[in-house]
């Protein structure tokens, strides 16, 4: 993601996906049992709500995440989804490339399959998502331009916020 202090280009970044409702709670959790800060939230500016929250543990990047509803309700929708209570999970795994497009041309050759095709995020990034030949889906960014909070928000997308 384009939003500078949060994802190093070199680094990468995980969502872990939870049932809707559990956001805090999650938060709450890796906080207490990992020692994590949650230095922002995604805040959605029609609904008010919070679709997602940052962790920091140690140099590792998380966001917690609501899973989709409708995935959910649909197993053959590939991920991400709510765990099961058989412990079926769903993360995307977040890697910040060189150049997305030749990332996603050279996975396919070796088998991966593209989820969302290469295009430009309104946040600076140009962005794409594949699911590898072992099922994992991997977000890609190239990061185009480094964006501020305000300038993010600005987009009248997700909106960002420093955590209270």
């Amino acid at each position: 993601m384009a939003i500078e202090g949060i994802t190093s280009r070199d680094g990468i970044g995980l969502t872990l996906f939870v049932a809707p409702g559990r956001l805090d709670e999650a938060a709450a959790f890796y906080r207490a049992v990992f020692g994590a800060i949650s230095p922002r939230h995604w805040i959605n500016p029609r609904t008010g709500e919070v679709s997602g929250i940052d962790i920091l543990i140690g140099r590792a990047t998380f966001t917690v995440s609501c899973a989709n509803p409708k995935r959910d309700a649909d197993p053959a929708l590939p991920g991400p989804c709510s765990p099961s209570p058989q412990g079926r999970g769903s993360t995307i795994f977040q890697l910040c490339v060189d150049d997305v497009d030749a990332v996603v041309a050279g996975a396919t050759v070796a088998g991966a399959i593209v989820r969302t095709a290469a295009q430009d995020a309104g946040w600076g990034d140009r962005v794409a998502t594949i699911i590898d030949p072992f099922g994992y889906i991997w977000a890609l960014a190239t990061i185009e331009r480094e964006l501020t909070a305000e300038e993010f928000n600005a987009q009248a997308n997700i909106q960002l916020v420093e955590a209270a």
